[in-house]
């Protein structure tokens, strides 16, 4: 019994003991930066926009995600005439300690938790067309367990000084035949309640077959979703989408931007103007037009019933999600 009364306290001080410190770092705050610590560690760090779509006489909800602008950096001796040009450029996309790759591929493990219905890749997942690049993003690409539609960005097949060339074109394009099998520049996937337009960036335009794929929409008469790598000069009400991408990348002659479609901005071609008014047509089938490229998210409209975004780069773990309803 003694024996009992001397340790009791003993145990009594290592009680408020203990209490003073758990006091003491909760005064401190050390909780809360332990745990901002945790997160941004945290291979599930990713920050997702939404976008919903209210889609006449779907049954079940579609989701979507997509996916641009990883400008992944890697390369090893096949391609070593542009190893110094990738390593300085993968220091620009280094983010939280992690390369642009790991970023890509943080995005991804988040991406596949989520079991989309369809992830569209927006363009430029490569800063150059390395081999040891493709390879990295067909790897990620192939651990998905659902489809996918690949759109090339102006990065994707850039080649040291090759660029928009037909060099760049008729070879390195070529190096991406495993993940784009459409070659034309533009896709359709067909949906019982909605078609889906994929179109690759050919110099800031789409490509000529544009139009015919937007006259095989029109006869189908269902609602369009479009997905590209450049955006539009937005049609419909105020915007400073213009002037935000000139404050991050600089501006043309007269202000206009260098990083956009339509009036001021890159002067669109023919198959480009098609493409502007189909989006920007009042009750018109288009919905929403999804693109990547500026590496920033941005919300606005090409016309009351169409949205566009633009969407947070994947080398800093952004990601878009569109849920069809």
């Amino acid at each position: 019994m003694n024996d009992k009364k001397r340790i009791w306290p003993a145990v009594c001080l290592v009680i408020l003991s203990l209490a003073l410190i758990i006091i003491g770092i909760i005064r401190l705050d050390i909780p809360r930066r332990a745990i901002e610590k945790i997160k941004s560690l945290s291979r599930k760090d990713v920050t997702v926009f939404e976008e919903k779509i209210d889609i006449d006489g779907l049954n079940e909800e579609f989701t979507i995600f997509y996916v641009a602008d990883a400008h992944i950096c890697l390369c090893d001796d096949r391609d070593g005439e542009i190893k110094d040009v990738l390593a300085s450029r993968y220091n620009e996309f280094k983010r939280d300690s992690k390369g642009s790759e790991k970023n890509f591929s943080i995005v991804m493990d988040y991406v596949r938790k989520q079991k989309p219905d369809l992830v569209v890749f927006g363009g430029d997942l490569t800063d150059e067309a390395s081999y040891a690049s493709i390879e990295y993003v067909q790897k990620e690409i192939d651990k998905l367990e659902c489809p996918y539609i690949f759109i090339m960005g102006n990065h994707d097949f850039m080649y040291g000084d090759e660029y928009f060339s037909e060099k760049a074109y008729d070879e390195y394009f070529k190096r991406f035949d495993g993940l784009n099998e459409v070659k034309e520049g533009c896709q359709i996937a067909e949906y019982g309640n909605f078609n889906i337009l994929a179109l690759d960036d050919c110099n800031n335009q789409v490509c000529e077959e544009t139009p015919e794929a937007i006259e095989k929409l029109k006869e189908d008469g269902k609602p369009v979703i479009v997905m590209q790598h450049v955006p539009f000069v937005p049609t419909y009400g105020t915007s400073d989408l213009i002037e935000a991408t000139n404050a991050l990348w600089g501006s043309a002659y007269r202000d206009y931007s260098r990083v956009l479609m339509g009036q001021y901005a890159n002067v669109p071609n023919e198959s480009t103007s098609e493409l502007i008014d189909f989006v920007s047509e009042e009750d018109g089938l288009a919905k929403i037009v999804v693109a990547g490229h500026v590496h920033f998210y941005h919300k606005d409209y090409m016309s009351p019933d169409t949205v566009q975004i633009t969407v947070k780069p994947a080398f800093e773990r952004g990601v878009q999600k569109i849920t069809l309803y």
